[in-house]
């Protein structure tokens, strides 16, 4: 399971800088707050710069300030819901329950027929490119997993440079598949942008329906 994000802040504040440290005292003192913030505000209230919250985001495995604020604010949704469990209540059965609302929402979002012509293109592809940096590379490489197992020609490329280098040499036959939570990732954008211009069938998967890459 993976560690709990105050658990860590918690952890790490020994070995911390004094900027740093100043920042990690900020978002534990009051991590509801810091969620609805911009960097800037989260740098003036701690005492620091916004290139110091950036660094505190990728000190703890964060590529991204906004990639922070979302495992945050799940976790604390994740803690409220469970404080609200009745003392009877099944705290598994009240996570599964969480997850299958999530599952039902995504649902609702899904386009029927884009799915579909998307899921096509992967069966009659010829290679499918997978695209995912900073934490987007571990779905990438799990849907790899899942394509190998169904017989699918599939590669894993979490390095920006080498995404684009792939992505230019692409045909009409191939899929490019990016990843990304945010969906402005330029690096994920670039990658997808070559990909399309080279003749692939490119496909994007994201948090946000109104993001550049969507």
């Amino acid at each position: 399971m993976q560690e709990k994000i105050l658990a860590r802040l918690r952890s790490s504040q020994p070995s911390l800088s004094p900027a740093l440290l100043r920042i990690s005292e900020y978002v534990l003192n009051d991590p509801a707050k810091v969620v609805n913030q911009t960097i800037t505000e989260v740098a003036d209230g701690s005492g620091s710069s916004e290139a110091s919250v950036l660094r505190f985001c990728r000190d703890i495995k964060f590529s991204s300030f906004q990639r922070f604020k979302l495992a945050l604010g799940i976790e604390l949704s994740t803690h409220q819901t469970i404080r609200h469990t009745s003392p009877s209540g099944d705290v598994i059965d009240d996570t599964l329950s969480t997850a299958i609302t999530a599952l039902k929402q995504t649902k609702d979002l899904l386009n029927q027929a884009a799915l579909e012509l998307a899921a096509k293109q992967i069966i009659r592809a010829k290679s499918i490119d997978l695209y995912g940096f900073g934490g987007s590379a571990n779905v990438a490489r799990y849907a790899h997993y899942l394509f190998v197992r169904f017989g699918l020609v599939s590669r894993v490329l979490d390095d920006p440079h080498l995404a684009v280098m792939s992505a230019v040499n692409l045909g009409p036959k191939q899929v490019a598949l990016a990843i990304s939570e945010s969906g402005s990732s330029k690096d994920t954008i670039n990658s997808l942008m070559a990909a399309k211009a080279a003749g692939a069938f490119t496909i994007a998967i994201t948090c946000h329906i109104r993001s550049p890459i969507a």
